[in-house]
Formats: C-alpha cells, sequence, structure tokens
C-alpha cells in the first residue's frame, strides 16, 4: 500500500478536462464535511500553479511562463545560497558561550539534521511553506537509528484543533494521507496527536467522521505533540499565513492568457485563410512557386488579415511582468537578465539585489524562527527516550532552556573572493575581527580545529625560520625565500 506524499506530483489530476473542479478533487481525496476544504482547496490551487498547470485544460499545447515558480526558487535558493544553514548558539542572558559548549551542542543538533537529510529538508520546508504559506516539521525518534527524524508535512493534509478555538492554545493535531488504490479500498490513513495520547486508522471515506478501521491507540512518549508550524508570511489577525504565490498569481494567468493569444495571431499569419472571389478552386491552377494561374479577369485571391496591433497587447505584458517583479520582490536581473556584473563593488550589488535581501531577511525570521523550535524540541524528544545518548551526554544539563539555537543563513550573493579575504585581512590588522567569526563568515568548516591546525604550521614555520638565522613569524606570514645567483652551481 503506498501513501500519497511520498511523489506530492500524484496530487496534480490525472484528467485535464474543463470540468475538473479543484473542491471536489479535495473532498474525494483528502477530507470532505470540514470547514478546512476552503483552506487545503487554496493550497491545492497554489500547488496546481507551481507546479505548471495554468489552465483547465491543453496544458501541454498552451504557453505557460511559470513566474510562481521561478520567483519562489529564486527567493528560496538565494537564501540557503550553496551551504544551507549553519547553528548559532547563544545564550538567552547574553553570557558568553564556552567554546567546549558550543561545540558539542553544534555537534548533537547537527548529527540529527544531517541524519534528516539536510539541506534537501531545509529546500522541502521552505518551498512547502513559500507554495502554501503554511509549513509544518514533524519529528519522530526512530528508535532502530537512534536519532530524531526531522521531516517536511504536506500542508494539504495538516489539520490542526485548538482548544476553545484559542489558535495559542493546539489541541490535536491529525495528518490525513490519501492513499493509492489498494485492496482494502482505504482511502485516507490518520494519524492524530494529542498531548498523552497518539491514534493512528483508515478510513474508507474522506468523511471526516467516517469509520476508522484496525485503529491504534497508544501513548505520546514526547508528552507534546511534535509539530512545528512555521508561518511563510504571518498575519496577525489570523493563524494562517500567507502564500508567495497569492499576489502574482492572477498576474501570471493574465499574462499566459495574453501570450497565447499573440500566438494564436503569430500563428494564424503562418497559415492564413484564403479568401476566392469570382473563381471556383476547382478552375485554379497551381503553378511553380505557389502562384496561382489561369483566373478569370474577374477573380480574387487574397488572404484575410485580422488586422491587429499587437504593440499595446505587448507593451501591457511588459507591464504585468513588471509588476509581477515587484510584488514578489525579485529583480528582473536575478533571473537571468543580461547585465554588466564586472568589478561591480559590493555596495552596488547590495542595492542591485536590496528587493531580494529584503524578501530573504523576512524569510529568516520567520524560518529561523521555526528551525530553533525544532531544535527545541529535537532536545526534549532525545531528553525523554534517549537521556543517556553520548552525544546528548556532552552537553550541558538543560542547555535547551538556557541556550537560544538559531540557523544563520548564508545568501547567494555574487561574491568576490579576492574582495573578501582583503577586508578579512584588513579587520585582523585593525583589531576589530577575530579569526574564528571571519572564518565562521566565509564557511568554513570545524573552525577549532581548523585553528589549531593553522596555529601549530605557524609554530613549525617559526622553528624553521628560527633555524636558518630568520625572524619570528605573524600570522599568515610566509618565510621569505632566499635569492640564488643565476650563475650559481647547483
Amino acid at each position: 500500500m503506498a501513501i500519497l506524499g511520498t511523489d506530492r506530483s500524484q496530487l496534480n489530476f490525472k484528467k485535464e478536462e474543463g470540468t475538473v473542479n479543484l473542491r471536489n478533487f479535495v473532498e474525494s481525496t483528502i477530507i470532505s464535511e470540514s470547514p478546512d476544504i476552503d483552506r487545503i482547496t487554496r493550497y491545492t490551487l497554489y500547488w496546481h500553479f507551481y507546479s505548471g498547470k495554468h489552465w483547465r485544460q491543453y496544458n501541454e499545447t498552451f504557453l505557460s511562463f511559470n513566474y510562481v515558480r521561478a520567483f519562489i526558487d529564486k527567493v528560496n535558493d538565494f537564501l540557503v545560497g550553496k551551504n544551507g544553514f549553519s547553528l548559532s548558539i547563544q545564550r538567552y542572558d547574553n553570557e558568553m558561550v564556552e567554546k567546549e559548549d558550543e561545540t558539542n551542542i553544534e555537534g548533537f543538533l547537527d548529527y540529527h539534521w544531517n541524519r534528516s537529510k539536510r539541506k534537501t529538508l531545509i529546500h522541502d520546508i521552505l518551498q512547502m511553506g513559500s507554495v502554501s504559506g503554511d509549513s509544518w516539521v514533524h519529528l519522530a525518534y526512530l528508535e532502530d537509528k537512534k536519532f530524531v527524524e526531522i521531516s517536511s508535512l504536506d500542508s494539504r493534509y495538516c489539520f490542526p484543533e485548538f482548544e476553545y478555538g484559542d489558535a495559542n492554545r493546539l489541541d490535536k493535531f491529525t495528518i490525513r494521507q490519501p492513499l493509492e488504490k489498494n485492496d482494502n479500498e482505504f482511502k485516507v490513513f490518520v494519524t492524530e496527536y494529542s498531548k498523552d495520547r497518539v491514534k493512528t486508522w483508515f478510513q474508507k471515506s474522506t468523511a471526516k467522521e467516517s469509520a476508522r478501521i484496525n485503529e491504534k491507540d497508544n501513548p505520546n512518549p514526547y508528552e507534546f505533540i511534535p509539530i512545528v508550524h512555521i508561518k511563510n508570511k504571518p498575519s496577525s489577525d489570523a493563524y494562517y499565513s500567507k502564500s508567495d504565490v497569492a499576489d502574482i498569481l492572477k498576474i501570471n494567468k493574465t499574462y499566459n492568457e495574453l501570450a497565447q493569444s499573440v500566438k494564436s495571431i503569430i500563428d494564424y499569419y503562418g497559415t492564413p485563410t484564403t479568401v476566392i472571389t469570382g473563381a471556383t478552386v476547382k478552375t485554379l491552377r497551381k503553378g511553380l512557386g505557389n502562384i496561382w494561374s489561369g483566373l478569370p479577369p474577374e477573380a480574387n485571391v487574397f488572404n484575410l488579415g485580422l488586422g491587429e496591433d499587437l504593440n499595446g497587447t505587448v507593451e501591457f505584458m511588459k507591464l504585468l511582468k513588471t509588476n509581477m517583479h515587484e510584488l514578489s520582490d525579485v529583480p528582473e536581473n536575478a533571473l537571468g537578465k543580461l547585465q554588466a556584473i564586472s568589478n561591480t563593488s559590493a555596495a552596488a550589488l547590495q542595492i542591485t539585489y536590496q528587493p531580494l535581501v529584503q524578501q530573504a531577511d523576512k524569510k529568516w525570521l520567520t524560518y529561523g524562527e521555526g528551525i530553533t523550535e525544532v531544535n527545541y524540541l529535537t532536545t526534549k524528544i532525545m531528553r525523554k527516550v534517549d537521556a543517556k545518548n553520548a552525544l546528548l551526554a556532552k552537553c550541558p544539563k538543560g542547555f535547551e532552556d538556557d541556550f537560544e539555537i538559531s540557523p544563520v543563513f548564508t545568501y547567494g550573493l555574487p561574491q568576490d573572493r579576492l574582495v573578501e579575504l582583503n577586508q578579512a585581512n584588513l579587520e585582523i590588522n585593525m583589531k576589530i575581527g577575530s579569526r574564528s567569526e571571519i572564518m565562521n563568515r566565509l564557511g568554513k568548516k570545524n573552525v577549532p580545529e581548523l585553528m589549531e591546525e593553522i596555529n601549530e604550521d605557524i609554530l613549525k614555520l617559526n622553528e624553521l625560520s628560527m633555524s636558518m638565522g630568520g625572524q619570528q613569524l605573524g600570522e599568515g606570514e610566509q618565510p621569505e625565500e632566499e635569492e640564488i645567483p643565476e650563475n650559481s652551481v647547483k
């Protein structure tokens, strides 16, 4: 039996008839008779557009300029860069964090993130939140592998329930996973979390209150609901958040409709309609070069013209595209528009990509807080189910309540490595920066160990220099090579 969600593309419609209705699709595959249908239908519509299904039918032949996907992927790729994210560890009381504690805590949490396929996972979380507007992260301890698996849930399958309707008090969380065809004719597999119980069952109907088959009721070993809700663009007046698709969906749809109309006009002039007056086709003969011959004197043959001026349409399409860039905060240059970038200063690049930087900054805040909460709950789970874990034992007792462990993203701005190194050298010489901080900024891994290796290399070079009667070296200096006269014999 396969569960939909391992391949999210299966949620796309299998038929492309114009009669397919999104709401009916949701009711027949996920849930029916529920106030959440409108929310899930909206999620499905956004995913439909992100996947390139911009037409009710003929999606394979009609033009689809998928700016929805291009803008979302560009912002997310810019945020995570090529290194994903690292962890920053600070005390809530702003006191100094011991280097050993920082190394142990980072190693403990990195283990769980890396075992959960860290780079792919962060892309899944960002993509799900950007398209749907809401992203839910699930945590589960794997007994056989001894780590907390962190995974991104499909927002279309997520149903939170609150105590007395208070969105600040999560009472239950239900995951409804649609099933493919199976011998038992099950349609949905349901997992329901509460603070003290975990229930699972199958349903042959998508109705929320339909019969529960093979129900299992187990204690919740964590004593809390292991779900983290990340809001893509929070709204202070609602629990659910806003999708990146919302502002540009209609504009992208209109742009595609105009593009298809322009294409149809151009296609027509490739094979136009021929009008013949004063003669019949049977009396005409085609000569060399496809020229009509043998026409009566009163005959007239011409191609029917549409008389359309496309300039206004093309200009309006340009306006729509500009509006999409402005609403999504993705500059045209970011999507590959030709630009002179050679020898461009970092400040100029920052100004050019400022809208994109601002968009990434907002996501850093929301997804950063979500990842911080994931780190907190991961530690809580390990203390509940595997308190004697070797990596956890190295960390300070109760550090999750004293330390804030948040992500640090490295933006994908175009960078000049030589400029960065010169800037780092200047900061060290002016004593306004430390080697540790600069190496972290440059994306170096295992900084404490690397610094020890560098210090050992400097000591060895100093010993070599002193044995040759030279001067002691400072940081970053190399021994001067002795000049050998050209006429000397080796």
